[in-house]
Formats: C-alpha cells, structure tokens, sequence
C-alpha cells in the first residue's frame, strides 16, 4: 500500500487510489473522494492508469526531489515539499533489497564505479529502487531524495553527494557565502537516511569559516559518523578532535589548524583547455591551451568575442582567488558569456575544485589544475 512519510516526524500516512493530497485551505493530508477533488488540492499524490503521479495547482510552488514542479510522474524514495515539510513518497520498500556482500566491497571501495555498476545489475534484476543510487554518475534527484533536507541545494548544483555504492560518504559543497548553522542542521536532519555518510568538503570556503564549520559539524548527536571536514585542496580537519568532553570551545581554538595548512590564498593554477569547438565567442586561452592564473581574471565581451583580463568588478564573468578559488557569474550574463555546470546554466558564486571540468563559455570546457 502507497504512503508518505513526513520526513520532520517520521508520521505516515497510508492512502489507496484514488490517492492524498494536501488542500488549498489547509496543511493536512486527506483521502480523495474522487479524482474530481483535484481542483481542491494544492499538491497530491493520485494513481492514473496504473501509476502514481504529483498533482500541483496552478500558481503554487512544490519541489520534488528540489525542483520547482508541476506535476508528473512519481517513483518509490521521492521527496515532495509543498511548503509544511518534506514528505517520501512510497509503493515500496526504499532503497530496496541490499547484498550485504556488495554493501561491504562497494563502501571499502568508493571510487571504483565498475564494482558500483556490478551492484546495479544485481539491484535491476530484482527491481529494487536503491540501483538509481548505483548509477554513475548518480542523479540529482537521486542525490535529493536521500538529502532531503538540503534537496533545493543539490537540485541547483551548489550541494554534490557522493556515493560508496549505494550509500552517500561525501558531501560536497560549494557555496562561498554558505550559512553554516543551517547547513548543519540540514544536514543533521538528513542523517538517518545517510548512515555511511563520512566526509563533508567544502570549496570557495574561507579558511575561518572552515574551523567555524568543523566545530559545528562536531556538535550534533546524528553527525558523529562524520570524521573529515575537507576544506577544498587546503588540508583538512579531524571532527574528532572537536569532540573533546572538556570544553569543547578550548579544544577547538587548539585544533584549528588542518593538517598540513597552506597559510594564504590558494596557490596558482593552471586553467586548462579540455575541449574547444572552435565557435564560441572567446579565442581559447588567448589562444594557448593552458593559462596560469595568479590572481584574479575576469571575461569581459569584446566586440562580437571576449576576453580574459585581470580583474575588472563590472565584468559579467569572474574567476577569483579567495582561501579556493571562486567562479563568479552576474544575473545578467549574456548567453554568448553563459558558464555552466554538469550541462546546467551557472549564475551567482560556485566553488571550484583541482581537477574539475566546466564550461566556462559555451563550446569551451576548461579545468583547474595545479600550476606546472
């Protein structure tokens, strides 16, 4: 039988066709009489021809699994939002079946994805839902659904998990401005449904907002599993030794310093061409296939092209040196200027990692690598 969970109380609400839904006029969940009853409803979950979908009213925000929806198709492990908390929707048991043989090998083995993809196979030919997490590289709604505290985050790209097997050990975050006490607790609240969850790293973070972060990692009861904080390729901090029983504030102020710190701003890199269609508005690299960047750069039109330049504060594209380097893009960018990520148009601050390809203008795919 179908239910959702509240994911704030852990309630569940079982229902049959022709399914539950919240009304305009009130936060509770009620039985539909009928599919008529739609009109009434600002979110619910109804079956149609054999299937379960998400109903929306016209001009009302729900997110499933972080997007801003309006309606369709539902499957087991998916997190609605309709405004008074998330909810999971279930037809059967999630994430499903498990090989605790395969469990062990792909958790010792996080990075290996031909042993994933062994276990996704295994997951298919019994149909259960936890192969989605087996994919690689895993979907974001797949991501949202076991984050979902921090679901909008992970839709808009600003929150990478990372999975050994089918289970989340990393979380990647990159937010410069990230506020850290509700990060936290977005996290915390996740946590049951993330018990392999080990490292959190953070890039575009600056290195004091890096010891405030590891300090209130260490504090909740349901995040004692976590053991790292990587604070981008800067070194990193041991949540262990904040978690001292006498005076943990003393304690802190000891063990700020990461392991093997680099003191200052990052160091240089190199800004490397990855692939190049021969069309977009800027000369590759002035032309070379690698730039060393030093300090800050910006990408400013010229003419019908553009340029990179030293830094210029009005230009609509940035690359900046904080603690880890930063890539900046303004609300009015052009389309011939417009940066994206994982196939998805960036604007505002995004942390950038060693090793991690972009595109920086359409048809032109860049990384940072460290400098020769």
């Amino acid at each position: 039988m179908p239910r959702l969970v509240d994911l704030e109380t852990g309630t569940t609400s079982t229902f049959e066709a022709p399914g539950l839904g919240s009304r305009l006029d009130d936060e509770r969940l009620e039985a539909l009489g009928s599919l008529h009853a739609l009109r009434d409803m600002l979110w619910a979950v109804y079956a149609h021809e054999g299937a379960w979908r998400l109903h929306v009213s016209r001009g009302f925000e729900v997110r499933l699994n972080g997007r801003v929806t309006g309606g369709g198709g539902l499957q087991t492990g998916d997190v609605i939002d309709g405004g008074a908390g998330p909810s999971r929707f279930l037809d059967a048991d999630w994430p499903g079946a498990r090989h605790p043989g395969l469990d062990a090998q792909t958790a010792a083995r996080p990075h290996d994805d031909a042993l994933a993809l062994v276990y996704r196979d295994w997951a298919l030919e019994r149909g259960a839902p936890l192969a989605e997490a087996l994919r690689r590289p895993v979907p974001r709604a797949e991501q949202a659904r076991h984050l979902f505290a921090l679901a909008p985050a992970v839709a808009a790209g600003v929150v990478d998990a990372h999975f050994a097997g089918a289970s989340v050990w990393r979380v990647v975050v990159r937010d410069p401005q990230l506020e850290l006490t509700g990060f936290v607790e977005a996290l915390a609240r996740s946590a049951h449904a993330t018990p392999g969850l080990r490292v959190v790293r953070t890039l575009g973070l600056s290195m004091d907002d890096g010891v405030q972060l590891a300090l209130l990692l260490a504090r909740p009861p349901s995040l004692q599993q976590l053991e790292r904080l990587e604070a981008g390729h800067r070194g990193a901090w041991q949540l262990d030794d904040f978690r001292q029983r006498d005076g943990l504030e003393a304690q802190a102020r000891r063990g700020a310093r990461p392991a093997g710190p680099r003191e200052g701003p990052a160091s240089a890199v190199m800004l490397e061409v990855v692939s190049w269609d021969g069309w977009t508005h800027v000369e590759p690299l002035t032309g070379a296939p690698g730039l060393t960047l030093e300090a800050d750069v910006s990408l400013v039109p010229v003419g019908e092209g553009a340029a990179l330049v030293p830094f210029d504060a009005s230009a609509p594209v940035s690359l900046r040196r904080r603690d880890d380097w930063v890539l900046e893009v303004s609300p009015s960018v052009s389309a011939a200027l417009q940066p994206s990520w994982s196939g998805e148009p960036l604007r505002g601050r995004r942390g950038v990692g060693l090793d991690e390809v972009f595109e920086l203008v359409p048809g032109l795919r860049c990384r940072l690598r460290p400098a020769r």
